[in-house]
């Protein structure tokens, strides 16, 4: 059977990394490996959105697709393509957002919703579609099914204990892109996933839901293996939080020094990890740990406590200090409170210039996101439910103090304070930086990006798109 997987465009309102960074869709390529008996093709519509091309040129049997919450449109418009071109070809979704919400995808074009970690699913799915004498999928766990207007759910699958199961990603789907995949200044990327899940109760974050706040890891020695094929150099960890098991990551970091590895690492953490934990990160800078995102999210206590962070002003200065002594740059995520004014934003932006370790700094407009506490919380004040501005770049909530107009005006101007510091931080004036072959393509999405932020405010009273619903 000929199988093709779709990694769907992030949608035409969508600003941020969109026009930052293009990296590979790990969990297609994760899908792809779980079925090596059949022909699988994959199409990353970031990159080339011929799909009407790909759907003549492999035929397939099954059009499989992942989405998150700024591709909401743009897969069940894959599905449209799909079934418009043979109509008996079988649509399965999957991804994050479907998990979430899958009644946002109650659609005629979508035969199989895949909720929850998808790989077993999908391995029955394609087994049953294969047979063609059974085409029902009622008897498999984790599914929605869209049938007359409504969907059906199966059994829910439970979580599995560890993710051992999961086959070791087929990269050789992406050789045709891996060339342009790049993340910000790097242009050498992969990604690999460790393990999936947080166990932490912030009220904002979508991760925790997707597993009901479990942690669910991969073997040190399944990452290693994985780890010894991939080229690049520069690992993206493609986890909610990679340090929480840190006797796991103490066995990974032996057997990657063992193995002789050398790349350069980027991963997630909290701050109160860190400052429990500073062995684990000073061994880990010593095999290539550059750099770690994490959530300082304010500047003051009063704000921490309001999103159920359960850290602090305290922790975060310790942390930072941990990491500038072993050598690791941080990304700092501080969440855009809808009453905020410049003033506020000058605190950030103070803050940060005291602190050289900080490399990169996010400003991200506090977003109810879907599928969330906080979103049924603030249900009644969303100002829209226009999926593809989900981006953790727009105010979904009103403003208080300042009109939204204003406000992205100062994350604009911010912003640039924020790439100016970055190429100081980073040295990105040197040759070996800025002659970088994808640094045109960055350039110019970043000068599109402020574009866009001017009139941003727009974009929240779009209307939903009406040939999806």
């Amino acid at each position: 059977m000929r199988i093709l997987l779709v990694n769907p465009p992030s949608g035409d309102l969508t600003v941020g990394l969109k026009y930052l960074a293009k990296v590979e869709p790990l969990g297609l390529e994760i899908i792809g490996g779980a079925v090596p008996e059949h022909e699988v093709d994959l199409l990353d519509m970031e990159l080339d959105t011929d799909l009407d091309g790909a759907l003549k040129r492999f035929n397939p049997d099954i059009v499989g697709a992942s989405a998150q919450v700024v591709q909401t449109y743009t897969a069940q418009r894959v599905f449209r393509t799909a079934k418009a071109f043979n109509d008996r070809i079988l649509t399965v979704l999957g991804g994050h957002h479907a998990t979430l919400c899958p009644e946002e995808f109650n659609s005629p074009y979508i035969d199989v919703i895949v909720i929850g970690e998808g790989v077993p699913a999908f391995r029955e799915i394609v087994a049953r579609w294969a047979q063609r004498q059974v085409v029902e999928f009622e008897d498999i766990q984790g599914l929605g099914l869209p049938r007359d207007g409504h969907i059906h759910f199966t059994e829910p699958r439970p979580f599995p204990a560890n993710l051992d199961h999961m086959p070791q990603p087929k990269r050789s789907l992406t050789d045709k892109y891996r060339s342009r995949y790049y993340y910000l200044f790097e242009n050498s990327v992969a990604s690999i996933q460790t393990s999936l899940g947080c166990t932490f109760p912030c009220n904002f974050c979508s991760c925790q839901h997707f597993t009901n706040r479990r942690f669910i890891t991969r073997s040190p020695e399944l990452i290693v293996e994985d780890l010894k094929t991939i080229r690049e150099d520069f690992i993206m960890f493609c986890d909610d939080h990679t340090f929480i098991d840190v006797k796991r990551m103490e066995r990974l970091h032996d057997l990657i020094a063992a193995a002789g590895i050398k790349k350069r690492y980027f991963a997630y953490t909290r701050t109160d990890c860190v400052v429990k934990n500073p062995e684990i990160f000073a061994k880990w800078s010593k095999i290539g740990l550059m750099m770690v995102m994490t959530g300082l999210e304010a500047i003051d206590d009063t704000r921490i406590n309001e999103i159920n962070k359960k850290t602090s002003i305290e922790i975060n200065e310790k942390a930072i200090q941990i990491l500038a002594q072993n050598g690791i740059a941080l990304s700092a995520g501080f969440l855009v409170m809808p009453d905020y004014t410049e003033a506020d934003f000058q605190r950030i932006d103070s803050y940060v210039r005291k602190h050289p370790n900080i490399a990169l700094t996010e400003l991200t407009p506090l977003t109810p996101l879907p599928g969330t506490g906080f979103h049924r919380e603030m249900r009644e004040k969303v100002t829209t439910h226009h999926r593809e501005v989900y981006d953790l770049a727009h105010f979904v909530i009103p403003t208080t103090k300042l009109s939204q107009a204003e406000m992205y005006r100062l994350i604009q101007k911010y912003y640039f304070r924020v790439v100016l510091r970055a190429i100081r931080r980073f040295k990105l004036y040197r040759p070996r930086a800025a002659l970088k072959r994808h640094i045109p393509q960055l350039l110019l999405g970043a000068m599109r990006n402020s574009r866009l932020i001017k009139n941003m405010h727009m974009n929240t009273s779009a209307p939903v798109p009406t040939d999806v619903v």
